[in-house]
């Protein structure tokens, strides 16, 4: 499945997200939910990906694909996650309640919890910037009555809200770098239902002065990127991507759309696309076809760069220097870079010998890879044709032993074609194995590959770059579910197994990259844990909870990671940076109890 996912400066790996967890790189904890620990909103200023696939690719244009016949490497699964949870912003913690038409507002320092009455129905928090960390401002969506809540607390905890109309049926809210403008939008993928409607209307709302300017996209928003200065966004749609200028804000009611694919009629589930907001770039990949298009977003040139097999992943870095695809072949993987701005240089391919690579996870320093793959395309044999696959040159008939040429010369078989040296071993699964990139001058060193002890389903990086995590598929081991934590600051990676009972999803780093927690729920089998790893020595701390776990997230004022839980009356727990642990349960009743 592909993913949406927004891959910013403040996001180091495909699958970290902002504050509330979710992968996979490419969310982007996904799906698996990798959290880098931010307080901003899940939509930051750099580039931002969107792709709606999870079905079979296409046909291709390519001859130049997984195999030589033309057949295609099989669909990556970049999973993404996005769990309704409370946020944070400066010391306090926000957290909706649907059944009291409330907002608790929970004091990290000391916990103390004020109710807050809002409009109908509130789902999604979103931060917005706040005068310091003693202080704490978010908007909440009230889907019920379809408004905006602009909810703000002072440094002695006291709040007050102003009540803002927005679009009918919007689901989701995301927030400017700076915090000045906020997008009401239906988001197709987002976890809450959405209401009726159109869901091409979004609402954008200054909140220096409450102003509120009604829009109309492209079909089916997916997702929103905003440039690092808050001067523009960019709504990736089925249609294309709409280009929205905030210093002409009361004059647009129609905002430009951009196709970003030579073909505006091509299947938008197959489509993935990225774009560099800072940069004004739209990248477009096309499921089973080898073509990159570049779009400038502002003068609508297109440039179109033609690969010489088929890419299964898109990513740009964080600090928009530059994009990468991974191109799977049975022959030999590739990596693919293209400099950013266009026009800096060429596209730059990278072979990764012997391996079999589908999905990249970048770091946020962007000199690291994690290349690694969901699929097991040889579970079959190799496909045909590819070197190193099913072997040519023998006579179709059986005869291995003389032919005879036109001038009545025999001579005896033809030689079986030399091995590929870079082919991958038809009978390795290469899920078992990650391929470790790291920057050496103008390309990557891919000398260095683990092998992991059960397949990997997705993957993320701590935002120091420190370390990383690895997810692991099911397996029919005793204990199926587990986790790899990996050293990255090791000439040679260290990795542990972690063996866990349930699911591991989602996942939080702390913005230091000093700690992280695993989330893990089985209703069924009454597990409600959480796991928290101190990633300078990779032990891990686990404890249970009062209830099963819901999402998790950070307050940097206070440095402590919360848990909120699935209770009848809100429950949420806190952990900080010394293990000391808290609760609070009740709060949607309008009291609380401190356990």
């Amino acid at each position: 499945m592909h993913r949406l996912n927004t891959n910013t400066g403040l996001l180091g790996a495909l699958l970290l997200l902002g504050p509330v967890a979710m992968p996979g790189c490419g969310a982007d904890l996904s799906d698996e939910g990798f959290d880098g620990g931010s307080a901003a909103g899940d939509t930051d200023a750099g580039a931002v990906s969107a792709s709606a696939s999870d079905g079979d690719p296409g046909g291709s244009d390519s001859d130049g694909g997984f195999g030589t016949d033309g057949s295609i490497p099989p669909p990556e699964e970049e999973e993404e996650a996005d769990f309704r949870v409370p946020r944070a912003s400066g010391r306090f913690v926000y957290s909706a309640s649907e059944l009291t038409d409330s907002v608790a507002v929970i004091d990290s320092s000391n916990l103390s919890i004020d109710v807050v009455g809002v409009g109908r129905g509130p789902t999604v928090v979103a931060p917005l910037a706040a005068n310091g960390p003693m202080q704490g401002a978010v908007a909440v969506l009230d889907q019920g009555s379809d408004d905006v809540a602009l909810l703000s607390t002072d440094s002695n905890g006291e709040s007050t809200v102003e009540i803002i109309d927005a679009t009918p049926g919007a689901n989701n809210l995301v927030v400017s770098p700076d915090g000045r403008f906020l997008i009401v939008h239906v988001d197709v993928d987002g976890p809450e239902e959405i209401g009726p409607g159109s869901d091409q209307e979004i609402t954008v709302i200054d909140v220096t002065d409450n102003a509120v300017y009604p829009m109309t996209v492209g079909a089916h928003p997916r997702e929103i990127a905003f440039s690092s200065d808050s001067s523009q966004a960019f709504v990736v749609t089925a249609d294309g991507v709409n280009v929205i200028e905030f210093d002409q804000v009361d004059m647009i009611g129609i905002p430009d759309i951009v196709p970003a694919y030579t073909d505006p009629g091509i299947d938008p589930d197959t489509l993935e696309v990225q774009v560099a907001a800072d940069l004004g770039i739209a990248l477009a990949r096309v499921d089973g076809n080898n073509t990159l298009v570049a779009t400038d977003l502002l003068t609508r040139e297109q440039q179109v760069f033609e690969l010489d097999a088929v890419p299964t992943d898109l990513d740009i870095a964080p600090d928009g220097s530059f994009a990468v695809l991974t191109v799977p072949r049975a022959a030999g993987s590739q990596i693919v870079e293209l400099p950013l701005p266009l026009g800096t240089g060429d596209l730059q391919s990278h072979v990764i010998s012997q391996e079999y690579v589908g999905l990249a996870a970048l770091s946020p320093d962007t000199d690291t890879l994690l290349l690694y793959t969901t699929q097991n395309p040889f579970e079959n044999g190799v496909p045909p044709d590819e070197p190193g696959g099913t072997t040519t040159g023998v006579d179709p008939t059986g005869d291995t032993d003389t032919d005879t040429d036109t001038d009545g010369t025999t001579t005896g078989p033809e030689p079986e074609p030399e091995p590929n040296p870079d082919a991958v071993p038809p009978n390795r699964d290469p899920r078992l194995r990650l391929t470790i990139a790291r920057r050496d001058g103008s390309g990557w060193d891919t000398s260095i590959t683990l092998f992991v002890d059960r397949p990997i389903k997705s993957v993320g990086i701590a935002p120091d770059g420190a370390s990383g995590m690895l997810l692991h598929q099911p397996t029919e081991d005793s204990i199926p579910y587990a986790y790899t934590l990996l050293d990255l600051e090791k000439e040679f990676p260290v990795k542990k197994l972690q063996t866990v009972q349930a699911t591991p999803e989602p996942i939080l780093f702390t913005p230091d990259g000093a700690r992280s927690v695993v989330l893990l729920r089985d209703d069924a089998a009454a597990i409600k844990r959480v796991d928290q790893v101190d990633l300078q020595t990779f032990i891990v701390d686990g404890f249970e909870l009062g209830s099963p776990p819901e999402g998790t997230g950070y307050v940097d004022a206070t440095d402590k990671i919360f848990v909120s839980q699935d209770h009848p009356t809100g429950r949420i727990t806190f952990i900080d940076a010394l293990g000391s642990v808290e609760t609070v349960t009740g709060y949607r009743l309008n009291d609380a109890v401190k356990d």
